[in-house]
Order: structure tokens, then C-alpha cells, then sequence
């Protein structure tokens, strides 16, 4: 009986975000803030500068932790400054799982987003700024300025997913991705969980368009 009540703890603490550092495996990723008017900070020490702050369901990519006598901190690439800054580690939870962390695909978006929003820059969370501006690359936002969807269907030498472009084979797509979840003659799709996906349409064997996009909740 105990061992239950145990588990049943274990899962609604989990769930909660509080073991949070133990579901990040893989740097850098995607986070969500589980908090609101959380405190992002320049070091990680609760007396260190405050920086801004985030809301609830707001995303970061995170980029390393630390552990500050005893108590996780994240490293973050917030909205609003260009240089990195730290979150209290219980107020981050990652967006996908420990497969996707790992995998072709939860690293493909990492390469997607710091393509089409540097963070760095200060484009990667506002509109055109004219960088980016090209009529075979189409970019699409949520209410909070977060990329939810890129879209490329010209050959463009310069900018693609990560190693891929448009013109390449179904083979190089496989050998960089995999298999496919699903598989037609005309579209491969790869899904992030029941975070994302990216959609290759297929003809005669080659890319002809590539579609990534964020699944709404």
C-alpha cells in the first residue's frame, strides 16, 4: 500500500513541474514557464539582478543547467534581452519528452528556431525585420511572438532545416531523420510527440516543400 501512495506522489509531483530537472536530458531544448510572473535573473542566485519575467505557458529555449547549493537554475535565451539569463529550476518543465529530446527531430527544431528567430536577435521574437524576408520562406507567430510555423518551397542555398533543402532526396531526407511516422508518395511526416511536426512534400523522389509547424493546443 505504501509503495502506491508513494507512486501516486511521485506522478502528481512530476506533473506538477517540481521534478522538472529531472526531465530535461538534453541541451539545449525547448522549456514552458509553469509559472506566472516568474523571475528570469543575470546569475543564478535569488539576490542577483532581475531581468524581466515570464507567464504561464510562455516558451524559452533552455540552454544548460546548474545546480546553486543544491537547487537547479536554468540557463535561458528570454524574449526581450540578447544575452542568456536564469530561471529558478522548478518553474521550467520541458516541452517534449526524453525520446524527443534526443531525437533527429526534437534537435531539427532547435536548428529551425534559431534559424528563423536567432535568439540573439532580436527578429526571433518580432516581425519581418527584412533579414529574413524571402518570398519562398513563409514565417507564422502566436499572440506572444513565439514561431509556431515556417514554410519553404523554392530552392534556397542559404536557408532550409537544419542540413536540409529543397532538391533533396528522400535518401539524405532518411539518412538525416530516419523513417517517417507516416508515409505517402506525395508527403513524410516526422512528429515531435504532441509537440510539433515537420512535413516533407515528395516529388519524384526529392523535396519540394518543407513545413514546419507547431500543433496548437
Amino acid at each position: 500500500m505504501r509503495r502506491i501512495v508513494y507512486a501516486v506522489i511521485m506522478l502528481v509531483l512530476s506533473s506538477s513541474g517540481i521534478f522538472a530537472a529531472e526531465r530535461f536530458v538534453e541541451f539545449p531544448t525547448l522549456g514552458v514557464c509553469t509559472g506566472d510572473y516568474v523571475r528570469y535573473r543575470a546569475r543564478p542566485d535569488t539576490n542577483a539582478d532581475i531581468w524581466g519575467r515570464l507567464h504561464t505557458g510562455e516558451k524559452v529555449i533552455v540552454e544548460s543547467q546548474t545546480r546553486v547549493n543544491g537547487e537547479v537554475w536554468y540557463e535561458i535565451f528570454p524574449k526581450d534581452i540578447q544575452e542568456s539569463a536564469f530561471v529558478f529550476g522548478k518553474y521550467l518543465t520541458p516541452c517534449y519528452g526524453e525520446e524527443v529530446q534526443k531525437s533527429p527531430v526534437g534537435k531539427l527544431i532547435l536548428e529551425v528556431l534559431q534559424t528563423y528567430c536567432p535568439y540573439r536577435d532580436y527578429d526571433y521574437w518580432g516581425e519581418y525585420d527584412g533579414e529574413f524576408e524571402y518570398p519562398e520562406i513563409k514565417r507564422s507567430y502566436d499572440r506572444r511572438g513565439w514561431l509556431v510555423k515556417v514554410e519553404a518551397w523554392q530552392p534556397n542555398k542559404d536557408f532550409g532545416f537544419g542540413e536540409l533543402r529543397i532538391g533533396d532526396s528522400t535518401s539524405k531526407l532518411t539518412r538525416v531523420l530516419g523513417e517517417p511516422d507516416n508515409k505517402s508518395a506525395s508527403a513524410w511526416t516526422y512528429e515531435a510527440g504532441e509537440y510539433a511536426a515537420f512535413t516533407f512534400r515528395i516529388r519524384d523522389g526529392k523535396i519540394v516543400r518543407m513545413i514546419y509547424e507547431e500543433w496548437r493546443e
